[in-house]
């Protein structure tokens, strides 16, 4: 791990266990009661080309880039064209571990991100004629540790938020959550913040996780620890969304 180009032992003694002595120790749980809160994307100039659909994704998380597009080919409007799809990598700038809040913030600040540097790449405008684009959809889920109101222990869950960028229309979804110990959450926001907010932290819990815990997957600890893979988790959120088309 680099934070500010310092290299960073994310390694303690203290909470260092195995995956056999992790497994099963912790639990899934609903989604939190509380609304998802998006404000109202501003309206992006995109033309019309045609009837195809482009979806962006606002990310390099090849696992995330995949669980959504399985969705929306679930979901797909039948006889419709075949999906096209771009990621576009951009940062959510609520740091690389979102607590609370930031989790539906980072969301909505990648599509933001994500939508506005693809319509200013002159490359990008050309492949939306070229391929007859009518439509485009920004999708993108940012995972988040709750661990303020409406938790008795530390939980993992995961906001899904599309944007129709042509209607201005946007769906949202929290999955269910799965809890985590404490002292690996402590661990994490150790390493500190960024930009002075302490809902933005600068490290993982699923990296903290990997780097003590040898053999954990760092983006899917879920799998051994409530036995539930987190991708599985994120695509029971996304079939309970209206896509909007």
């Amino acid at each position: 791990m680099d934070i500010g180009h310092i290299d960073v032992d994310l390694r303690n003694p203290a909470i260092a266990s195995t995956v056999e002595k992790l497994r099963g120790t912790e639990k899934v749980v609903p989604p939190l009661s509380t609304a998802i809160c998006i404000p109202p994307f501003e309206r992006y100039p995109v033309p019309n080309h045609g009837e195809r659909t482009l979806l962006i994704f606002p990310t390099e998380n090849e696992g995330k880039v995949q669980t959504l597009l399985r969705g929306f080919k679930r979901h797909q409007r039948p006889g419709s064209a075949p999906l096209l799809y771009r990621t576009v990598p951009v940062e959510s700038n609520v740091g690389e571990q979102p607590y609370n809040e930031a989790g539906a913030e980072g969301a909505r600040n990648r599509i933001s991100n994500g939508l506005r540097k693809f319509l200013a790449t002159p490359e990008e405008r050309t492949y939306l004629e070229a391929n007859e684009i009518g439509t485009v959809v920004v999708a993108c889920i940012e995972s988040f540790i709750q661990i303020d109101d409406g938790v008795d222990r530390p939980t993992d869950f995961g906001v899904v938020v599309i944007f129709n960028a042509a209607t201005g229309k946007i769906v949202a979804a929290m999955s269910q959550g799965v809890t985590v110990a404490p002292e690996y959450v402590e661990h994490a926001r150790s390493f500190g913040i960024q930009d002075g907010n302490i809902n933005h932290g600068l490290v993982t819990v699923g990296n903290v996780l990997a780097a003590n815990v040898p053999g954990l997957d760092k983006a899917d600890w879920h799998a051994v620890v409530a036995g539930r893979s987190r991708y599985d988790i994120l695509d029971e959120a996304i079939d309970g969304l209206r896509i909007p088309w």
